[in-house]
């Protein structure tokens, strides 16, 4: 039986982490989860790797935890983003992705963020990006002429990587018009700790 392939690890791992936390607090066991669950096909680490990096995170100030347990369950270090981290992943979920291969890795998680978000960030998103794939048409237009006399092959590749954006922006094209009748998909709900809703049974 044929396993499917796991996404390519991102070098931008720690803001989409960040990412999810800014969506909902998690200890390190429940965001492990929602990745496998939520960005199946998009963006996969291995558990090991991400407890590392939320220590390094920490570290970093980019995010914080503290303990909580709840009746039957040990004691878990839940994360939540500070305001620094918060501020990282924001510049990059606005930032198109530079290069083709930036945007085949990252662009689909910075994607599943901003249709959370609603409409409007999802139009940014895709306005953005298509301007940013313009423009790398563009300079690859100019370093076609350029290099035009040096071999036959240089012209091949060119107009292969040259048709890569073409087929990028027609797709961003077609992901615009289509986004309006994409419902925005709602922020997870991390479920109250039973503590608080024994006490707010007893408020009633």
């Amino acid at each position: 039986m044929r396993t499917k392939p796991l996404p390519k690890r991102s070098p931008s791992g720690a803001l989409i982490v960040l990412g999810l936390l800014s969506q909902a607090p998690q200890h390190g066991y429940g965001l492990y989860q929602r990745i496998c669950i939520e960005l199946e096909g998009l963006w996969h680490i291995e558990m090991n790797r991400l407890y590392a990096l939320l220590e390094e995170l920490s570290q970093a100030g980019l995010i914080q935890g503290r303990d909580e347990q709840e009746a039957g369950h040990p004691v878990r270090r839940v994360f939540q983003p500070t305001a620094k981290g918060r501020r990282h992943f924001e510049a990059w979920l606005r930032a198109p992705s530079s290069t083709m291969q930036e945007m085949r890795v990252d662009f689909p998680v910075k994607l599943f963020f901003a249709m959370a978000r609603g409409l409007e960030a999802t139009h940014k998103l895709l306005v953005a990006q298509r301007e940013a794939c313009r423009a790398q048409m563009d300079r690859l237009s100019d370093q076609r002429r350029a290099l035009a006399s040096r071999s036959a092959c240089h012209s091949l590749v060119y107009d292969f990587r040259a048709r890569q954006i073409q087929a990028a922006i027609k797709w961003l094209e077609a992901c615009q018009r289509q986004h309006q009748r994409i419902p925005a998909r709602p922020l997870p709900r991390r479920p109250k700790n039973k503590i608080v809703q024994i006490e707010e049974l007893k408020s009633r």
